[in-house]
């Protein structure tokens, strides 16, 4: 009888551990998508589409949502979630591709490496570029010949890499002016008048600024645009408005090429291609990861999910599995005289300081 009541004992807890074992790793948590910019931007546009309907496809069906931690362009987000976040899978960050740009520069100040992290999804998003009405500009060579330098509103010139680095190649004399707290906040600014050249995420330009550009008081200047292999492809959310590569072409009659156009064309891959990039952090419980890995793999079969992601971000799609590794590897693997020269510029010009300089 106490063999019988022992063996029963046994199966019973056989049992018990089996179904603690089979308990999906997220069942009873929350899933946190952190995003180091204010509600409103592109970041956060990004974040926005998934907590509605990615719980269903996590096994354990967690609570999905998002965090707002605006400071510092994102590097203040992006280095708590490195150094402090908890690595046990229940948080994501949302990185830019300013971050990634930011980390693979070494700017001073983040202490986060690309290889801290890895990617799960991405949201390749387009930026257009525009031009206040007010300084006289009204077609592309005009840009050459302006009274006045533009002037470029940013938290830092780091943040607006695409249009300082657009602007360096098209050789249009520029300033930037420091201490905005996020796009939006330089978009307002640009409305105010205080500042005469900007650039938003595509979807957002085409909402906030067509009444603008109705009236006249905002023009288009051109697409950042997304690279394919190695050509820049216009914007799949603005396909009428030129990259800056066929702006250039205007200018100057022929393509451009050099340091300036390499930079460009690196930096693209980062903000254009990559985007916004859904992290983990490296060391991510394996079976976390997993569970991830198969709610994002899950996801992008829900019709539901992708057609209001398709509305939300203007058709660009996702960035997944082998595609997003290779971005991220080609973003990261940056020629050492491209990185070089971004770092000389950025250091000579904007008094910026970088860890391998």
């Amino acid at each position: 009888m106490k063999k019988l009541i022992a063996g029963l004992f046994a199966a019973a807890l056989s049992l018990t551990g089996a179904a603690q074992a089979a308990d999906p790793y997220f069942e009873g948590k929350e899933f946190r998508i952190v995003v180091g910019f204010a509600p409103g931007g592109g970041n956060d546009l990004f974040a926005r589409v998934f907590p509605e309907y990615l719980p269903k496809h996590i096994e354990g069906e967690p609570v999905v949502i998002v965090e707002n931690r605006p400071g510092a362009g994102g590097v203040t987000a992006l280095n708590w979630y490195v150094d402090a976040a908890p690595r046990d899978g229940t948080v994501a960050f949302v990185c830019s591709g300013g971050l990634v740009t930011r980390m693979v520069l070494g700017y001073e100040g983040v202490t986060a490496k690309v290889a801290d992290l890895k990617p799960l999804i991405a949201g390749p998003l387009g930026r257009t570029n525009y031009i206040s009405a007010t300084t006289g500009y009204k077609v592309p060579k005009d840009i050459l010949t302006l009274k006045e330098p533009l002037y470029l509103g940013s938290t830092d010139p780091l943040s607006t890499i695409g249009s300082v680095i657009g602007l360096t190649l098209l050789k249009v004399p520029f300033k930037a002016v420091k201490g905005y707290p996020g796009k939006n906040d330089a978009m307002l600014a640009f409305q105010r008048g205080e500042v005469t050249v900007g650039d938003i995420a595509t979807p957002i330009f085409k909402d906030s600024m067509a009444p603008l550009i109705e009236d006249g008081t905002v023009l288009p200047l051109f697409a950042q645009g997304i690279m394919k292999g190695d050509e820049l492809a216009r914007d799949p959310a603005n396909p009428d408005l030129p990259t800056i590569a066929e702006f250039y072409q205007t200018l100057y009659g022929e393509p451009p090429s050099g340091p300036a156009w390499e930079a460009y064309k690196q930096v693209i891959r980062a903000i254009g291609n990559g985007g916004k990039i859904l992290m983990i952090h490296k060391d991510t419980p394996p079976e976390a990861e997993e569970a991830l890995r198969k709610a994002f793999t899950s996801i992008l079969q829900d019709e539901a999910f992708v057609k209001n992601a398709d509305i939300a971000l203007e058709g660009y799609g996702f960035s997944f599995g082998e595609d997003l590794i290779k971005n991220v590897n080609a973003i990261v693997e940056i020629d050492p005289e491209v990185k070089a020269w971004m770092q000389d510029l950025y250091t000579k010009d904007y008094g910026m300081k970088f860890a391998s300089n």
